[in-house]
Parts: structure tokens; sequence; C-alpha cells
């Protein structure tokens, strides 16, 4: 078999592999922990047959359930996602440069980027259709078809200037709605009539269950989250924290900072305090507001998460430095540190382990437990899937075998085929 045409005499922008190598650990460490965070922020999804509030929290339970959720609004809401967009560009770099270094032409490189992306959007429809109508393997997925095909192969200077042109619409854009919730308020102060019509509009909507847990028949439920899917997943796009997320991802994985990261010591230790600093501070009203603190009306709770939002992937990079720094400073992980790694590995299975256990046991159409508990309940549940997914996970790790879906996916991706052409280098 010929050789496949060699790689253009200037290089890609990622081409040229950072100077170590082998697994670098900051990533999987991240995306080990982080999964117990994602099991978090999708906990209320789960739960049914409660007052709904504008924070699509539970309005009653008790001050413990009150300080939860406190503290899910400063340091999960919103933080999560971005930071897993952020190590999911870091990866896609990642990926390119594996198969480049076996002998992969740049353009059978994109066009595997490509068919990976498709199959997270099978995956994500699947997933949705199945168990869980908040799945972001679509959003994830749909983001990469675009920006791989827009930007891939662009410098690293549109790339870092397109990430902070996103991240500065979505403050200014967080900024605007908070304000926007004030300016609502004034005009409800003003007249009557139309407070009066927004109130009745939240009373019938309040009820509104956006996970579709509370439907007891099955057939419906798997309808109505592919229905919310299929709106959700594209318009997730538009929450500019994420393309923002991977583009940054991109600009840090040609730089090598996670795998080098006592080189990169300051960087992370600057994005780690101020993204943090930054993404928790905007979240500070939204945990007054479920502590009582803050006594908003109901038509306005959801303007702190507005700002919450707008700043979250601040706080979504900044955990990935930090989990940089961590693993600088211990780069021979100990036994919990490799466990974690173990997860972060088959972070793809351990996501959808996550629905697969909560799902059917909190739903209406499975054991209902979701109508019983409230969020210290439900984060216990949560908490407990995640740890049952580290052993799964530690036990595959210990026989070096893939996590399930990742086996499918590399399968998917290759088309059966070896991830290396005959005649590779």
């Amino acid at each position: 078999m010929a050789h496949p045409p060699l790689p253009p005499s200037r290089p890609l922008p990622w081409y040229q592999p950072p100077a170590t190598s082998g697994r670098s650990l900051a990533p999987d460490l991240a995306r080990g922990f982080m999964l117990l965070l994602i099991a978090w922020a999708n906990s209320s999804w789960h739960l049914w047959g409660h007052p709904l509030s504008m924070s699509l929290h539970p309005g009653d339970g008790s001050a413990l359930d009150r300080v939860l959720r406190a503290v899910l609004a400063v340091a999960v809401e919103g933080r999560i996602y971005p930071m897993f967009a952020f190590l999911l560009g870091y990866g896609m770099v990642q990926f390119a440069r594996a198969r480049a270094g076996r002998g992969v032409h740049p353009i059978e490189v994109r066009r595997q980027l490509r068919r990976r992306h498709w199959f997270l959007v099978l995956f994500g429809f699947v997933h949705a259709l199945l168990l869980f109508s908040g799945d972001v393997l679509g959003a994830y997925g749909l983001l990469g078809l675009v920006l791989v095909g827009i930007f891939f192969n662009r410098s690293d200077k549109v790339i870092l200037g397109w990430g902070i042109a996103f991240t500065v619409l979505m403050v200014l854009g967080g900024v605007a709605g908070t304000a926007s919730g004030f300016v609502l308020d004034a005009a409800m102060s003003a007249d009557p009539e139309v407070a009066r019509q927004i109130q009745e509009s939240l009373t019938e909507t309040g009820g509104f269950d956006p996970s579709g847990s509370g439907e007891h028949n099955i057939v419906l439920a798997m309808l109505f989250r592919a229905g919310m899917w299929l709106i959700t997943a594209p318009a997730s796009m538009l929450m500019l924290t994420l393309p923002a997320s991977i583009l940054f991802g991109w600009w840090a994985a040609r730089r090598g900072v996670l795998e080098q990261p006592d080189a990169h010591r300051r960087l992370l230790t600057w994005v780690a305090v101020v993204g943090i600093g930054l993404g928790w501070a905007s979240g500070v009203p939204a945990a007054l507001h479920h502590l009582g603190v803050l006594g908003l009306p109901e038509h306005l709770a959801w303007a702190p998460l507005s700002l919450a939002y707008a700043f979250g992937g601040l706080a979504g990079i900044g955990y990935a430095a930090l989990f940089g720094l961590v693993a600088a400073r211990r780069p021979r992980p100990g036994r919990l540190g490799l466990a974690l790694t173990a997860v972060g590995r088959r972070s793809l299975s351990a996501y959808l382990w996550q629905s697969i256990v909560m799902a059917p046991l909190l739903a209406a159409w499975g054991l209902g437990l979701g109508q019983h508990v409230n969020t210290a309940g439900v984060l216990a549940i949560a908490t407990l899937t995640w740890l049952a997914g580290l052993g799964l996970c530690v036990w595959l790790d210990r026989r070096q075998r893939p996590g399930p879906f990742e086996a499918l996916l590399r399968r998917l991706v290759n088309g059966g085929r070896p991830a290396v052409p005959k005649g590779g280098q």
C-alpha cells in the first residue's frame, strides 16, 4: 500500500508534539474529580413532584437543602461543563497529535475528528432518548464539528482572540440579562396589570418539568426527552462559554500546558486564582437567594443565575488550571490520584454510568425515588453513584481495559480499521 502524503513542509499549528511524551496526568485527574461535580450538577434534574422554582431547583426543603443549593450555585452550576469543554478541546489536539505521530496524514486526522464528533452527537441523542434530557454530548459534538471546520488549523493568535471575544460577549450578555430582570421588576412595579400577567404566567409554568423525570409513561418520557434534546443541544452552542472553553483548550494544548505544568506554573496559578475567584464571586447572589438572605421575588430568581453562568466558564478553566498545579506538585499520584485518573481515562463511560444508575432509580417511569428525596438526598445518591463508577473504573484500569463506551467510540471512529494505516510511520 502506498504511503500517505507527507505532512506539509510548514507544519500545522497543532502538528508538532510537546517535548514530553506519554499521557499527561492533569487532564485525567481533573476529569475524574469533576465527574463527581457533574453528578451533583445534574442531580436536581432527577427530582420531580416538588414545587419548582425559577432556578430549576425544588422550591421546598430543609435548611440543609438550601445550604447545599447555595454551595452548588457558587462552585458547581455553570462551571463544570465549561471545564469539560476546555478538556475536550485539549483532548482534540492530543487526539490529532497522537495520530499524526503514528503516520496518519493531517487530512485524515481531521476526517477522524469529524467522525468522532458526529458519533458524539449520536451518543448524545441516544443518551437523551433513553435516559437524560440534560445530555451535553450532543452539544459538544456539534461544537466540535463547527469549530474544527473553522478554526482548527488557524494560528494561536486567531484562536486566542476568538476565545477572548466569546468570553467578553458572554460576560456582557450575562450582565445585560441580570440588568433586564430589574428593568422587568420596575415595569411590574409601575403597572399592576403587567405584574398580574407575569405572575399568572409563572403560576402556569412553575410546574414545568424540563427533564421529563415526572412522566410515568416510559414511552412518553422518551419522546419528551428526545424533543427537549433536539432543542437544547443546538441551543447550547449559543452559550458562548462552551466554544470559548474549547478554543482555550486548543491554545493550552498546543503549548503542552498540562503536560508540562511545572514549566507553566505562573500561568496556571494566575488562571486558577482569577478564574475561580471571579466565578465563585458571580455565584454569590444566587447563593444568597437560595439561603433567603437576598429577598428576590420569584419572577427575579433567574437574574442571579444569568450573572453566575456568564462567569462560569472562567471558574471552569480555573478548575482545570488548579489540577495542573496539583499535577505539578505531585507528579507521581497516590492511590486516590490513580483512582481519579482511572475515571478520567474513561470519562465518557463514567458520565453515561451516572444516567444509567440515577435515571431508572429516581424517575417516575422507574422506581420513582425522585419524588421522595430533596437536594440533600439526591446529592447523596449522586455521590454514591460516582463512587460506584470509580470502583468500576479502577477495576478496568487494573485489567488495562478501556471503558465500554470509549472502546465503542474508538471502533466507530476508526471504521473497524486500525488507527494506524499500513505503511504509516
